[in-house]
């Protein structure tokens, strides 16, 4: 299994195994945004990749040689848009989540996501970097969203994994509640 040719340590052999290794027997599994990463896990088990809109002909692509391929991929053109039923996801993979400029915004993406996970479901974050710091930024953010059993992976120089547990349902529906706050109302 190889990711595309300009994936670098993301789409290495040894960091899309170490990925399906620590992500299998939570399925099913959401992939967002990153529709090649969702193409090459689809071969170990089946996966949801939720796009933007402008990656629809690539999805498309994706699709067919999935289908001729055999391969468990189902792709929805609508990114996170999409809503996930509470509690029927086992596991939610974003690739460079450290991309995402503010903090907070980050953040936020991470909490919207909980109430999609099953109890003994995880969220993974598969980022590019050699740096301490964006690892410990990526642990700092994984803990604001209330995730538990927090885990950093480095399947290859460059690439680090970062995986988290779901949070008791209490803690999830406390910050969704703290989420949706109305604009100008102060977050507790």
């Amino acid at each position: 299994m190889r990711g595309p040719l300009l994936s670098g340590p993301l789409g290495s052999a040894a960091t899309l195994d170490r990925v399906c290794r620590l992500l299998h027997g939570h399925q099913p599994t959401v992939v967002l945004s990153a529709l090649w990463l969702a193409e090459a896990l689809a071969g170990s088990f089946p996966v949801l990749a939720l796009v933007e809109e402008e990656k629809r002909s690539a999805a498309l692509r994706a699709v067919r040689r999935a289908s001729r391929s055999a391969r468990g991929l189902l792709v929805v053109s609508a990114g996170e848009d999409v809503p996930l039923r509470r509690g029927g996801v086992g596991a939610i993979l974003v690739e460079n989540l450290m991309d995402v400029e503010d903090q907070a915004a980050a953040e936020d993406l991470l909490v919207g996501l909980l109430p999609a996970l099953r109890p003994d479901g995880v969220v993974a974050s598969l980022d590019a970097t050699k740096h301490q710091e964006t690892e410990a930024r990526l642990a700092a953010l994984f803990l604001a969203a209330a995730l538990t059993g927090i885990v950093q992976v480095r399947p290859r120089e460059g690439a680090l994994l970062t995986i988290g547990s779901a949070p008791p349902q209490a803690v999830t529906a406390v910050r969704a509640a703290r989420t949706l706050a109305l604009p100008g109302e102060p977050r507790e």
